[in-house]
C-alpha cells in the first residue's frame, strides 16, 4: 500500500473505538507550575495576591519606587482569576 504524505496540518484520525470515549491527558513535564491547581487553587492564588497587595499598600511602600512588587502581586491575582474562571467554566460546560 502506498503511504499518503501529509503536508501542513495533520488530520484528526480518530478510530471508531475512541469517538465516544473521553481520553485523559497526562500532565506534561513542561507545563507551568499553576497548571493543575483547579478552582480552589485559583481562589487561593487570588487571596494570596490580594493579601500581598494590601500588605504593600498598608506597609507604606510607594508604587513609584517599588513598582515590581505591585506588578508581582497583580500577576498572582491575574493567574488566580484565570485558573478559577477557566476551571469553573469547564465544569459548567460538562454539566450542560
Amino acid at each position: 500500500m502506498a503511504q499518503k504524505i501529509m503536508v501542513g496540518r495533520r488530520r484528526n484520525t480518530m478510530g471508531t473505538r475512541e469517538r465516544g470515549r473521553k481520553t485523559e491527558v497526562s500532565p506534561n513535564e513542561d507545563a507551568p507550575w499553576w497548571a493543575g491547581l483547579g478552582p480552589t487553587g485559583g481562589v487561593v492564588l487570588v487571596a494570596v495576591g490580594l493579601a500581598l497587595l494590601l500588605w504593600l499598600v498598608w506597609g507604606g511602600t510607594s508604587a513609584t519606587d517599588d513598582w515590581y512588587q505591585y506588578y508581582g502581586a497583580a500577576k498572582v491575582i491575574a493567574i488566580g482569576c484565570v485558573i478559577a474562571g477557566t476551571t469553573l467554566l469547564a465544569r459548567r460546560r460538562e454539566r450542560d
